[in-house]
């Protein structure tokens, strides 16, 4: 079986994808160059939509919730994406959970105020240097929380 986490942002959708032993099977980035929110998101989700409706062996996908950000456009736009993001995962089918960003913090890096670093050099001991952003580091611990959740282990 195969877990996969999505870190969401308003500009992009990071997946990653772990297998059952934890191995790191692959990383997908879901953007669109448009300046403007509204233009941007449309080809995000069908981006996203195509890879998630043909993806196989996955039970529960994991999505980072969206936090409220000091920006009340950010806030919106945020939650927009992760909307959109859990709709295309139901209308293809496959279990979705959402997840507090300071919940798999504290279970997968044991802080739920970890930091961007903090959280990039667990995913560099883990996995190795394979993170070219941080939002792939992200998506990988939140798949890495789906995976142990999912088989009832203690991260």
């Amino acid at each position: 079986m195969n877990y996969l986490g999505i870190d969401s942002s308003t500009q992009a959708i990071h997946c990653v994808l772990i297998d059952d032993k934890e191995r790191l099977i692959s990383t997908q980035k879901f953007f669109s160059k448009g300046k403007k929110t509204l233009d941007r998101f449309p080809e995000m989700m069908i981006g996203f939509f195509d890879f998630i409706s043909t993806i196989n062996n996955i039970s529960v996908v994991a999505i980072e919730d969206s936090i409220q950000a000091r920006n009340g456009v950010t806030t919106k736009t945020l939650a927009r994406v992760v909307g959109g993001v859990h709709t295309c995962c139901v209308l293809s089918g496959i279990e979705t959970v959402l997840i507090h960003l300071a919940t798999w913090k504290k279970e997968v890096i044991g802080r739920g105020n970890a930091t961007k670093s903090d959280i990039l050099e667990f995913a560099i001991e883990k996995w190795g240097n394979k993170f070219p952003e941080q939002d792939y580091a992200d998506a990988a611990c939140v798949a890495l929380w789906n995976k142990r959740r999912s088989n009832g282990e203690k991260c």
